[in-house]
């Protein structure tokens, strides 16, 4: 059974590796909120197979149409991604850029990150890989 599902995230918390600089007020002091969200995040928890691509598709077009500045494609948990599928996140990517729109995505798996390479989606947002993450070390994934 796969979980796909939209939520509100801040954007250090779910891509750490973004290092995002604090804003300076008019007071001169330094300040960010942690209270907003900045990210919508799009998680996927099982396979992305042909049986859920239109609920894949939504869920992108959702997050993609939302408040949000960016959205954040969360594959650390996918067990499989049909190229169909891999096709409808970059179609999603072309759209988020039509509208500007800043995408991430964060993979973990050798499998996963091979369709994204092939199908272009690497090439279209920032990747983050699970196996370059310094709590990850020793991951199966390889660069």
């Amino acid at each position: 059974m796969s979980t796909i599902s939209v939520i509100p995230g801040r954007l250090t918390d779910e891509v750490p590796a973004t290092g995002h600089r604090l804003r300076r007020t008019v007071g001169g002091h330094y300040t960010r909120s942690v209270d907003a969200p900045d990210c919508l995040v799009v998680r996927v928890d099982g396979e992305l197979d042909i049986t859920n691509l239109e609920t894949f598709r939504r869920a992108l077009s959702y997050a993609i149409e939302g408040s949000a500045p960016t959205v954040v494609v969360d594959l650390r948990r996918t067990r499989f991604l049909s190229l169909r599928n891999a096709f409808a996140l970059v179609e999603a990517m072309d759209e988020a850029r039509r509208v500007g729109v800043g995408t991430h995505l964060l993979a973990g798996r050798r499998e996963i990150e091979r369709v994204l390479e092939v199908t272009g989606a690497r090439t279209r947002a920032h990747l983050t890989s699970a196996s370059r993450q310094p709590w990850n070390r020793g991951s199966a994934v390889a660069q």
